[in-house]
Formats: C-alpha cells, sequence, structure tokens
C-alpha cells in the first residue's frame, strides 16, 4: 500500500510513496484517526515527497484529498503538507486542497520546515 502512517515525536505522520488514490489516502488517514492511539487532537504531517503523478491530479482529486482532512478538522491542530517544489503550490491554504480541507496548513518543501511549523500550532 502507498499511504501508510505513524506518531512521531507528537506527530501524526502520513507517507504517501508512489501512485495513489484519493480514496487510499481517505481510508488510511480515516482509519488513523479511529486507532485509540491516536490522540484525540493532533498536529498531522501529510508527507507527499515520494508521491508520482501529483502534477496530473485534477481539481476533483484534490478536493477529494483535502476532504478527507476536513472531516477530521476538529482532530487537527495543524496540517503541514511536505511536497516537492514543482507541486507543493497544489496544497495551498486557498487552492482546491486547502479550500477542502478547511483549516489552517502549510505547504512546504522540507520537513524540517513543517515539524517546525506545526510546533507553533498545538
Amino acid at each position: 500500500m502507498p499511504v501508510f502512517t505513524r506518531y512521531r515525536d507528537g506527530v501524526l505522520v502520513l507517507t504517501v510513496d508512489g501512485d495513489f488514490t484519493a480514496n487510499e489516502l481517505h481510508r488510511v488517514a480515516h482509519g488513523a484517526f479511529q486507532d485509540d492511539a491516536t490522540p484525540q487532537v493532533v498536529p498531522v504531517l501529510l508527507d507527499m515527497s515520494g508521491a508520482a503523478g501529483l502534477s496530473a491530479k485534477s481539481s476533483e482529486e484534490l478536493k477529494a484529498m483535502g476532504s478527507t482532512f476536513g472531516a477530521h478538522r476538529e482532530r487537527i491542530a495543524g496540517l503541514a503538507v511536505v511536497a516537492s517544489s514543482a507541486v507543493h503550490d497544489l496544497f495551498a491554504e486557498e487552492g482546491h486542497f486547502g479550500g477542502e480541507a478547511g483549516m489552517d496548513l502549510m505547504a512546504c518543501t522540507a520537513h524540517a520546515d513543517a515539524r517546525e511549523w506545526l510546533s507553533t500550532q498545538a
């Protein structure tokens, strides 16, 4: 499965590696929020740095991905998305993904920047 989760240093990390569908992301993210080990409110790092095909995703697919997090917004202390410089703007707060997520988010190209921003959101 190209989407997996782990809880690391107080952050729920969802990692996408290779080709994926919005449904796969939804299923794994939903499962993470249903897990009793996940804190009631948690910062989330969505690592898209290894995801394939992001530039080809339609606006509907980006909205579907964003709505996955929007469905859990009351549990998310902050959402940081790490993606390559070529596509990180797809995850801007005012874009299709961000509009459906409906929360403060940061799109960046470095994990350190994402974690630093998340540390200010908790």
